[in-house]
C-alpha cells in the first residue's frame, strides 16, 4: 500500500491511497468465501459456491463493497498512525466503484476529519493580575462568626421576627409563564434564614416583625442583570404564611467551639486566631493562584484564534444536552421541554446559547491540551499514588483499600489523572505568564477571571 499527502484545509485532511492489485484480490477472494459459507443456493454445497453464481446473487459491485471492508479500515489505521492524525470522527471514502479493475492497482482517497491547529500565542508576553492574600482582624471576626452561626442552634420562639431568626413558612409563587401568563405554585413548605445573603431585600423586610400565623406578600421585579437570564426582568409575587418563628443560638467561644473548628485544642483566643489567620491566607493564595490561572487561560484562549470544528461542536452539544435532560428528569422530575416551557425560555434561544456553551468549553479543552502537549505533561504513576493517598485521609479512609479501589475502576483512574494534568498545567501557566502581585484586581482582570471560571 502506498499512500500520498494531498493537502490540508483547516481541520481537513486528504489522503491518496494505493493498493497493490495483489492487496485487493486477497481482500476480494476472502470476501467471496465469507459470502459462499453463508449462501445457501441450491445446488451447492455451502463454501463450494462458484464466484460466477454468486455474482448473479449478490452483485459484482457488492462484492466489491465487502472487500473494500476489509481493505479499508486497516489502511485507515495505517495513515493514522503515518501521519499522527487527531481524527474527531471516521474518514469519509472517495471511490468510483465502476472505476475498480481487478488485477491492477486500486486508487482512493480518504479524508479524515482531525483536531484544529491551536495557534498558542507567546505565554510569555501575557500579564494577569494576583491578589496579595490578607486577612485583617474584620476577617477573622467574620470568619468566627460564620463559624458559631454553622454551629447554632435553633429554638421556636413565640414573638415577631427579628433580623437573624429562621421562619419556617408556607409558600406560593407567582410568575411569567410561557406566552407571558401568570403561573401559580401549589403550597409548599420553606425554611427562610432572614440573616442569609441569598434571600432578597424585599423578603426579608417584608418577614420581620411578623409573628406565627401572619400572612405577607411580596411582589418584586428581578434584575435586568441578574445572573440568572431565565429570571432576569421577571415579576414575582410571594404568598407567606409564618408557621414558626425559631432563635438562632450561638455556641459561646472557648476551648471546646475551638476543638470543634480546628480539631486542636487551643486554651485561648489568640493561639486559635493565628492559627485561623494562618488559614485564611492559605485558602486565599489558592484562590488568587486559581484566578490568576483562570485569567490567563481565558487570555490565552482569546489569542489562540481558534476555529472550532462543527462535528466538535454538535457533538459537545448533544453531551450537554442530555446531561441538561438527565438533570431535569432527576432532579425535578420533569423533561427538559417542561423545564423550559415553565422558565418561559424558548427553544431556540436554549439551543443558541448551549451552543455557545459548547464552543467556550471545546476552546477551552484544545488550547489546554495544546499546552499539555507542546511542553509535554505527563502524569507520573507516584503522582497517581500520592493524590489518592492524599483523598483517603481526608476523607478519614485507608489509603490501600482505596487504591485497591481505584486501580480496579479505569473511569475513577482517568478522573484522577485527567484532573492531576490540568493541576500540572495551570501551574506551568502560571510559571510562564507575568504575574503581577495587586491588593485589589482591576475591573477588566476580574471580569477575565469570570468569563474563564464560567466556561
Amino acid at each position: 500500500m502506498k499512500t500520498e499527502l494531498l493537502g490540508q484545509e483547516k481541520n481537513v485532511v486528504r489522503v491518496k491511497v494505493e493498493f497493490e492489485a495483489e492487496e485487493f484480490t486477497s481482500c476480494l477472494d476472502a470476501a467471496i468465501q465469507r459470502i459462499a459459507q453463508k449462501a445457501n443456493i441450491p445446488g451447492f454445497r455451502k463454501g463450494h459456491t462458484p464466484r460466477r453464481v454468486i455474482e448473479m446473487r449478490v452483485g459484482r459491485q457488492n462484492l466489491y463493497s465487502e472487500a473494500l471492508e476489509t481493505l479499508v479500515p486497516n489502511a485507515v489505521e495505517q495513515v493514522v498512525g503515518d501521519y499522527d492524525l487527531d481524527t474527531i470522527a471516521p474518514p469519509s471514502l472517495s471511490l468510483q466503484m465502476d472505476s475498480i479493475n481487478e488485477g491492477q492497482p486500486l486508487s482512493c482517497v480518504l479524508v479524515f476529519e482531525v483536531l484544529p491547529e491551536v495557534a498558542l500565542p507567546e505565554l510569555g508576553d501575557i500579564e494577569v493580575e494576583k491578589l496579595i492574600p490578607q486577612v485583617t482582624d474584620e476577617m477573622l471576626d467574620a470568619a468566627i462568626k460564620e463559624f458559631r452561626t454553622n454551629l447554632s442552634t435553633l429554638s421556636s420562639v413565640d414573638r415577631p421576627a427579628e433580623a437573624g431568626d429562621v421562619l419556617l413558612v408556607k409558600a406560593v409563587t407567582e410568575f411569567p409563564g410561557e406566552n407571558g401568563e401568570v403561573t401559580r405554585s401549589e403550597e409548599q413548605d420553606s425554611e427562610i434564614d432572614l440573616a442569609a445573603p441569598n434571600v432578597r431585600t424585599e423578603v426579608s423586610d417584608a418577614l420581620l416583625g411578623k409573628a406565627r400565623g401572619d400572612t405577607v406578600d411580596v411582589e418584586f421585579v428581578v434584575e435586568d442583570e441578574h445572573e440568572n437570564k431565565t429570571v432576569a426582568g421577571k415579576k414575582f409575587h410571594y404568598f407567606f404564611t409564618i408557621s414558626e418563628v425559631k432563635e438562632r443560638i450561638l455556641p459561646e467561644t472557648g476551648p471546646e467551639f475551638y476543638k470543634k473548628v480546628m480539631d486542636l485544642d487551643f486554651d485561648s483566643e489568640e493561639p486559635f486566631r493565628e492559627e485561623l489567620k494562618k488559614r485564611l491566607l492559605e485558602n486565599i493564595e489558592e484562590e488568587s493562584r486559581a484566578q490568576a490561572g483562570a485569567s490567563a487561560l481565558g487570555l490565552i484562549v482569546e489569542r489562540s484564534g481558534l476555529e472550532v470544528p462543527e462535528t466538535l461542536l454538535e457533538r459537545q452539544s448533544t453531551a450537554l444536552k442530555e446531561r441538561d435532560s438527565e438533570d431535569a428528569r432527576k432532579n425535578l422530575k420533569q423533561e427538559m421541554e417542561d423545564v423550559l416551557r415553565a422558565a418561559a425560555i424558548p427553544p431556540a434561544e436554549y439551543e443558541w446559547n448551549l451552543r455557545n456553551k459548547a464552543e467556550a468549553i471545546l476552546r477551552r479543552s484544545l488550547v489546554i491540551g495544546e499546552i499539555g502537549k507542546k511542553f509535554d505533561i505527563e502524569v507520573q504513576k507516584e503522582e497517581i499514588d500520592g493524590e489518592i493517598v492524599r483523598m483517603a485521609r481526608h476523607y478519614g479512609i485507608d489509603p490501600v483499600k482505596l487504591q485497591a479501589i481505584y486501580y480496579k475502576n479505569e473511569e475513577s483512574m482517568q478522573r484522577v489523572t485527567d484532573e492531576l494534568r490540568y493541576r500540572k498545567i495551570m501551574n506551568l501557566i502560571l510559571e510562564k505568564v507575568r504575574v503581577k502581585d495587586v491588593e485589589k484586581l482591576s475591573e477588566v482582570s476580574g471580569a477575565a477571571s469570570e468569563n474563564a471560571a464560567s466556561e
